[in-house]
């Protein structure tokens, strides 16, 4: 699944236009929960195998000190690639039985990260964050087949059987590996929370790096 870039560039102007009506915040809570989503760029050899995707997460930070500017932050989140054309010929190279069309990867990362935050003014803090985590990664190799059914039509409210193309998996693999990430982002505080934006990069060390760039919009609250 791939997002156009005009909606990407829509998603951060909302988040700078959201800031510039905010007002500076006195909220000095330690725990805060946050969410995020955004879209997700493949790097390295990473980008051979897998296309650009999305992803969408959140976790809880904690900041024990206000007059001290760092922060230990556990999040959660969910990533979805889909496969090249060169991994499918790659598979179909390896798979005789079977003729595989379709592939896609989904990708759970549990991180720990320090963040190290750089006040620009009240309503603008700079942060730099680095962590280190457990990543699943999940391939799956699926078969376009026709799967028997019912089809309803919403027009004349009546449903009668036939075959319909659907996908089949014929092939999985997932793994469990350690994981790092580093990166830096931009926090604009609200009365009731923050907006944010951030960019990192994510290595997983399976046997070939697992290598993306996520950048993600979100709120702390």
């Amino acid at each position: 699944m791939r997002i156009p870039a005009h909606r990407l560039l829509a998603i951060v102007l909302l988040v700078f236009a959201a800031q510039a009506f905010s007002q500076s915040t006195r909220d000095e809570r330690p725990l805060r929960w946050h969410f995020d989503v955004g879209y997700s760029f493949t790097t390295g050899t990473t980008s051979d195998y897998l296309d650009d995707g999305w992803t969408i997460g959140g976790g809880l930070s904690w900041q024990p000190r206000q007059n001290v500017p760092i922060t230990l932050l556990a999040e959660v989140n969910f990533s979805s690639f889909d496969a090249t054309d060169n991994l499918i010929r790659l598979a179909n190279l390896q798979e005789n039985s079977v003729r595989i069309d379709e592939g896609d990867a989904d990708l759970w990362s549990f991180n720990v990260n320090g963040v190290y935050k750089v006040p620009f003014s009240e309503r603008v803090r700079g942060y730099f964050t680095a962590g280190i985590g457990e990543y699943h990664r999940k391939v799956e190799f699926s078969q376009t087949v026709l799967v028997s059914g019912f089809f309803c039509d919403p027009w004349w409210g009546f449903c009668y059987p036939g075959a319909f193309p659907g996908q089949a998996i014929v092939n999985e693999t997932s793994t469990w590996r350690f994981a790092w990430n580093a990166g830096f982002g931009v926090e604009f505080p609200l009365d009731y929370g923050a907006w944010f934006i951030d960019a990192r990069y994510h290595r997983m060390e399976t046997s070939e790096p697992t290598e993306f760039v996520p950048i993600q919009v979100g709120f702390r609250f």
